[in-house]
């Protein structure tokens, strides 16, 4: 096969929209046969013939993903860094992983920081509890140092007579003041980041996520927001002391180029100005000058920080252990072989799993120290209090537990 055949064949193969659950289901199966009474069965013997059907597919799939590996592996990848479709392939040094183990991660000069939300909402009150906590080894993975924050608001909703009545009348218009998802996450990703930010100087960090969150790019609607996170990610990126890893990354394609990849291996697949284009295509930024912005556009402002901090970013995808799935990472373009061995370094800490182990310790301690589950409950617990033990107020889903 020669190279421009299988450039061709490879670019075939990943392009156009990526299919969902819910579009494979549409595209594949007919409704009529579904529906069909013949085709749906007693519990009793779909439990018969599942497992055996079941593990006859997953038998194949697996079969075929190996195939499809190997020729990306043989034929794809070689082609791609040849043409510069792709910036890097390389394998980690071991030596630099255990000396990174050795000297900066179980010296707790490594930090993770992880978030949790919680969010309460009824007719009349919304609510939020975000907590943020960063951990970091001390000696060896046995001794974990953590540090936490929380911030937490309930906020009376301004709904009048006159505004239920309208909604009911006008059959479409909706109450709103809702508090804003965008604008939760937003604020815990920003916390994130900042507080890994205040480590000393010369901490590397490890970041949950893109290095370029959606939450923080869109400038959460009417608050305006932009330049501050733009301006946070500058920080970041100029302190360039970090690595951000995706644990469920929505571009297939990158992780289907990650299945080629051996334990120990990892690409360098785009740089951070093609990541924001890809978001820019999207987006649904203005051209009308803000005051807030020092009288710049969103747009305005968008591309000043692309331009300038685009490039010094790079995105790629790594596979640190034989049973584990690749990952999507980002890091500075001038930072590519400290923090790819960084990620390893603490990957193997998790084993099988090929994650880092700093990020799941903060995730776990923060989403135990303060529970979505516990705030519902103290929110719940409050109303009943104060409506004289009625349930006026809670879901229905939280009067069955």
């Amino acid at each position: 096969m020669g190279t421009d055949e299988a450039d061709d064949l490879f670019n075939n193969s990943l392009s156009g929209e990526q299919e969902t659950v819910d579009d494979t289901f549409e595209n594949t199966l007919s409704f009529e046969d579904i529906v069909a009474s013949e085709n749906w069965q007693p519990p009793g013997e779909y439990y018969r013939t599942m497992p055996t059907a079941t593990r006859s597919i997953i038998q194949s799939v697996v079969q075929s993903d190996e195939r499809i590996a190997q020729e990306l592996r043989e034929i794809y990848l070689p082609e791609l860094l040849r043409r510069r479709t792709l910036l890097d392939w390389g394998r980690i040094d071991e030596r630099y992983v255990e000396a990174l183990q050795r000297k900066c991660l179980y010296t707790g000069r490594v930090v993770a920081a992880d978030g949790t939300l919680a969010k309460y909402e009824t007719l009349s009150l919304v609510g939020a509890q975000i907590a943020i906590t960063t951990v970091g080894y001390q000696g060896t993975t046995a001794q974990i140092v953590s540090n936490m924050m929380h911030w937490g608001k309930e906020i009376p909703r301004k709904t009048t007579a006159v505004d239920i009545v309208e909604a009911v009348r006008s059959r479409g218009k909706e109450l709103k003041e809702k508090l804003s998802n965008l604008f939760l996450y937003t604020l815990m990703l920003y916390k994130e980041r900042e507080l890994l930010l205040k480590n000393p100087p010369g901490t590397f960090k490890l970041i949950h996520g893109p290095v370029f969150p959606y939450e923080m790019l869109t400038g959460s609607g009417k608050q305006h927001i932009l330049q501050e996170c733009l301006q946070l990610l500058q920080a970041l990126i100029d302190e360039g002391s970090y690595a951000a890893i995706v644990s469920k990354a929505p571009q297939r394609e990158l992780l289907a180029l990650g299945m080629a990849l051996r334990a120990g291996e990892y690409i360098i697949v785009s740089k951070g100005t093609t990541v924001l284009d890809e978001f820019l295509k999207n987006a649904h930024y203005t051209t009308t000058p803000i005051d807030r912005y020092g009288g710049k556009s969103q747009i305005r402002v968008f591309e000043d920080f692309q331009r300038n901090y685009g490039d010094k970013v790079v995105q790629g995808v790594l596979r640190a252990h034989p049973m584990s799935p690749p990952y999507v990472f980002y890091c500075n373009s001038d930072q590519v072989p400290k923090a790819v061995h960084m990620l390893f370094a603490d990957a193997a800490n998790s084993g099988p799993r090929g994650f880092p182990l700093l990020i799941d310790l903060a995730d776990q301690i923060c989403s135990g120290a303060f529970k979505a589950s516990e705030y519902t409950s103290c929110i719940n617990a409050e109303f009943a209090r104060a409506a004289g033990g009625s349930g006026l107020y809670q879901s229905e889903r939280s009067t069955r537990d």
